[in-house]
């Protein structure tokens, strides 16, 4: 059940950003792989958590980040019945993007963990960094238009994109716009450039790129240089690859719904 205390469950507000994120310090990256069920969100992520959780003492994952994937609180299939003929609707996701939040960091108070999550809103579709320690952060919205309806391709600037923690620079892209595709507009493609350079050139000891995605083709995103994490929702696996864009972790199986944790740092 989603929480309706509109947002009350916050750590303290008043405590700088810059603060909060320095003390965050990661311990392990991974993904939720999100392939059925889909119109239990929630259910499935709190099952996904109790079922990983159990492998740990005292079912402790502190410091675990946790990617999830495009569009978490869409509540159905990504890609509509009857599309591309069938098209969504913009603000159509069963679960209100504030009611997400809200859930999605109450989840990571609960565990002191960190999501990157993709979610949809009234008009787009977005990355949010939620942490145990304050309010969800907005990192990007997704430039790329897949058709689909559902969004509006964003044509503006990241503010919070990368964020930088204790020990990680971690940046996001959703779905498409980590690809380089010949169809791509020149901002998307010069965002993705910047943020990539961006990681790179970070003083932190991990660099992390974090892909919400619904990726269904064989156009893997991998940069080097840098952790590369997707979450995904469609048939292509979800991954952690290190920053020789070498698998390091994947899921045991990929038609099951499973939270993937590798510890840091990633082998080489």
């Amino acid at each position: 059940m989603l929480r309706n205390s509109r947002m009350s469950g916050y750590c303290d507000l008043r405590r700088p950003i810059e603060v909060r994120y320095a003390e965050l310090m990661l311990k392990r990256i991974g993904f939720f792989h999100f392939v059925k069920d889909h119109c239990d969100p929630f259910g499935s992520l709190r099952r996904a958590l109790n079922e990983e959780s159990a492998k740990y003492e005292e079912r402790d994952i502190s410091g675990s980040l946790i990617v999830l994937p495009e569009a978490f609180n869409l509540g159905r299939r990504y890609y509509p019945l009857g599309f591309p003929k069938i098209t969504g609707k913009l603000g159509d996701a069963t679960i209100p993007l504030e009611g997400a939040l809200e859930e999605l960091h109450h989840t990571a108070a609960s565990r002191h963990t960190v999501f990157v999550a993709g979610l949809i809103g009234e008009q787009f579709s977005s990355a949010y960094w939620i942490d145990y320690s304050g309010p969800p952060q907005l990192m990007c919205h997704k430039m790329g238009d897949d058709k689909t309806g559902q969004y509006r391709p964003w044509t503006g600037c990241d503010n919070n994109n990368p964020v930088e923690c204790d020990d990680a620079c971690v940046g996001a892209l959703i779905c498409l716009d980590a690809l380089e595709r010949s169809d791509e507009t020149l901002e998307a493609r010069k965002r993705r450039e910047k943020l990539i350079d961006k990681l790179k050139k970070c003083n932190q000891r991990y660099r992390i790129l974090c892909i919400p995605g619904h990726m269904d083709s064989n156009s893997i995103p991998e940069k080097d240089g840098v952790y590369c994490i997707l979450a995904n929702s469609g048939s292509l696996k979800s991954f952690v690859k290190n920053d020789r864009k070498t698998d390091v972790l994947e899921p045991v199986d990929p038609l099951r719904n499973e939270i993937c944790l590798a510890p840091l740092p990633l082998p080489s």
